[in-house]
């Protein structure tokens, strides 16, 4: 039975994929915190991030995981670490789905090969409540229901295979600790203008920011039936640095209160919910994908129509975990962000014309760089 109490960070070396990415923003928070007692953080990213916190002081090392030149970049990177945390995770394009699968299925296999030769103790591997099975919506599910996926989504189809790969290598090394993380819908303020440009795209995005706050909300809003959770990220790296600490095998469902249905949603939001049929909505979103107007394609649509809610009494148990952030205020403060168009200093998070936030969710003086 492994010693599942806190105080194993301190003196440890943890490497980060993803590090630039929305968790890994809110895990280079934590882990460059010298209070975590980490000795040294390793980030992987395909683009150099700014010289800022949290990104600062952090060793890093560049390379596309879709690449298979990438393997010789892993070998380094994660030599001598203790563990390694896997978050990266392509969402665009989506219209190229094979490209999508060398970068998130192939490169999550290449991460946990790397890791396993290179004898790190500990895998956390991010996964989704993406990779679980359809269900009745707003059922709460285990960690143990199935993870075959929602077979028409593109996102869940790679998230069950890659969880299922990394898996497989985990089980020929028994010393080595796996740690599965599925969180829900991930959110944060900082992250508004990135999300904003991968799912609505520069016509909807744009026209978003055009309209006034006080004007949307007076707007009714079309939902489908649907009944999702939210999570802060902040709250998703307290929960990755407890299972770094007490080296907890998973998996893990991260969610916070409430479960929000449609109304629900549309009350956070402060407007009024307009009920469509998913018959109706999904041939509306395949013809806008279909003709470019929007880069979702209609699979995340299935699974947000299909997916179970997450029972998250084994985080809550095994890590003494609780989220300090209410899902229903997660969802109003980003979408409130994403209408200003407010992002943060990076690649990733450069703000579209809004504030750039510093990690306190206040306007930073720093601007945020062009995509490179």
């Amino acid at each position: 039975m492994p010693d599942l109490s806190p105080g194993h960070l301190d003196g440890r070396r943890v490497a980060v994929t993803g590090a630039s990415g929305n968790v890994g923003t809110a895990l280079l928070r934590r882990l460059t915190d010298p209070v975590s007692g980490v000795a040294e953080v390793r980030g992987l990213a395909r683009r150099q991030p700014p010289d800022i916190a949290p990104y600062a002081g952090v060793r890093w090392h560049l390379a596309d995981l879709g690449e298979t030149s990438s393997e010789e970049a892993l070998t380094g990177f994660l030599d001598g670490v203790d563990a390694v945390v896997h978050l990266a995770w392509a969402l665009q394009p989506g219209r190229r789905p094979d490209d999508l699968r060398r970068v998130n299925v192939e490169g999550s296999l290449r991460v946990a090969r790397a890791a396993a030769a290179a004898g790190v103790a500990q895998v956390v591997h991010l996964s989704s409540i993406g990779a679980y099975a359809g269900g009745a919506v707003g059922q709460e599910v285990t960690e143990d229901w199935p993870t075959t996926g929602v077979p028409s989504s593109q996102y869940s189809r790679d998230k069950s295979e890659a969880e299922r790969l990394v898996r497989q290598v985990a089980s020929r090394h028994p010393e080595l600790v796996l740690t599965v993380v599925r969180p829900t819908l991930v959110l944060q303020p900082e992250a508004a203008s990135e999300i904003g440009r991968y799912f609505l795209g520069p016509f909807l995005f744009g026209a978003a920011r055009l309209l006034p706050g006080a004007v949307a909300r007076l707007l009714p809003l079309p939902l489908p039936t649907v009944a999702v959770s939210f999570v802060h990220a902040d709250d998703v790296a307290d929960a990755i640095e407890r299972m770094l600490d007490r080296r907890a095998p998973g998996p893990f469902n991260l969610a916070a209160e409430p479960l929000l249905d449609s109304a629900a949603i549309a009350r956070a939001l402060g407007t009024v919910r307009i009920p469509v049929p998913v018959g109706v909505l999904r041939p509306a979103l395949h013809a806008a994908f279909a003709a470019r107007v929007v880069p979702t394609e209609p699979g995340w649509l299935d699974m947000g129509t299909q997916l179970p809610a997450l029972d998250t009494g084994r985080a809550r148990r095994l890590l003494d975990w609780t989220p300090a952030h209410r899902g229903d205020e997660v969802l109003a403060q980003f979408v409130a962000a994403l209408g200003r168009g407010d992002g943060a200093p990076g690649a990733l998070f450069q703000p579209a014309g809004g504030r750039s936030l510093d990690p306190a969710g206040d306007p930073a003086n720093t601007p945020g760089r062009p995509a490179d």
